[in-house]
């Protein structure tokens, strides 16, 4: 049987199964919340005399859908979240590949932690942190429809964050609502520690840092075990800072 391998510095492997990341976003029943926004919707577009609903007589099914990226299920933001100046995701997609790697990381209290981070990390090869999967202990599975609010959810410290950039980290994705917490009177500090933005700036960075990116809101089963992948981060071409992704993580062969 054929199979596709993959060179990522010094490593060949073969690609193997894959996994998505991504939570849906079922617009009619249980979904994902953050910040306490009212539920994303749908409803059929109707005019003078027609509705677009087969159920209520019309010709076909043709929906208005109103929903929130950051805030109703997995997402993918640029810098353009924090800056002054407009800087949509389609300005610096995400490549088509990424190496990856996951790791899983109990917090201390509510936070993740430098130390944790470095754990975690201090073994993986420098080829395979261009994108760094984060899942967070315990990883309930309430996590696909979770009401996240602000007493309970984990954030990262900004020295957390300073260590996942010190390993070259480029492509950030996490099972939380936000790297920072939900409520901190807009400082957003991990968040700005990973596009390089000193606080309370509000000024698009030069260079790299313009092409980084932070996924939200992913979840990972259990049965995913800690380790090496291959990444691509499914996107649309929605001009806005955040737009709703589907990561997809493709497990990895060593080549014998």
């Amino acid at each position: 049987m054929n199979r596709t391998n993959v060179t990522v510095g010094q490593y060949t492997c073969h690609i193997g199964r894959a996994v998505d990341l991504s939570l849906p976003l079922d617009l009619h029943g249980p979904q994902p919340n953050a910040y306490g926004v009212p539920p994303a919707n749908a409803r059929p577009y109707s005019g003078e005399g027609f509705t677009l609903d087969t159920r209520e007589g019309g010709s076909c099914n043709c929906e208005v859908i109103e929903f929130i990226p950051h805030c109703h299920g997995t997402h993918t933001e640029s810098v353009g979240h924090l800056t002054a100046e407009r800087f949509p995701l389609p300005m610096v997609p995400p490549p088509l590949f990424l190496a990856c790697s996951l790791i899983s990381v109990q917090p201390h209290g509510r936070e993740i932690r430098a130390e944790a981070i470095e754990q975690a990390t201090a073994n993986i090869a420098r080829e395979f942190l261009e994108a760094l999967v984060v899942r967070t202990l315990p990883n309930g599975i309430d996590k696909v429809t979770r009401r996240w609010e602000d007493a309970t959810t984990p954030f990262f410290t900004p020295e957390a964050m300073e260590v996942i950039r010190s390993r070259g980290v480029n492509h950030l994705l996490v099972d939380l609502p936000s790297l920072d917490p939900l409520r901190d009177e807009g400082r957003l500090a991990a968040h700005r520690v990973f596009w390089s933005m000193p606080a309370g700036s509000t000024v698009l960075p030069e260079g790299e840092a313009r092409h980084r990116t932070i996924t939200e809101m992913i979840f990972v089963p259990d049965d995913v075990p800690d380790g090496r992948y291959l990444l691509t981060i499914q996107v649309p071409r929605l001009v806005t800072d955040a737009v709703p992704s589907r990561p997809i993580l493709f497990f990895l062969e060593d080549v014998e």
